[in-house]
């Protein structure tokens, strides 16, 4: 995993993740209450999140 930030700052956890059936994919997790959880938008600011577009 590797940790990237949001454009409004806050922490997002990227996981590249293969399955042997499909190409590279990303997974966004974010730490506290809901780790585990995958996500799509920042719960922050609610941005879509893109793995380009995270610093």
């Amino acid at each position: 995993m590797q940790e990237r930030f949001c454009r409004c700052g806050n922490r997002v956890m990227v996981q590249y993740h293969n399955k042997k059936t499909e190409s590279w994919f990303t997974r966004f997790w974010v730490m506290g209450s809901t780790y585990g959880k995958t996500i799509r938008t920042c719960p922050e600011c609610g941005s879509p999140l893109d793995i380009n577009s995270l610093k």
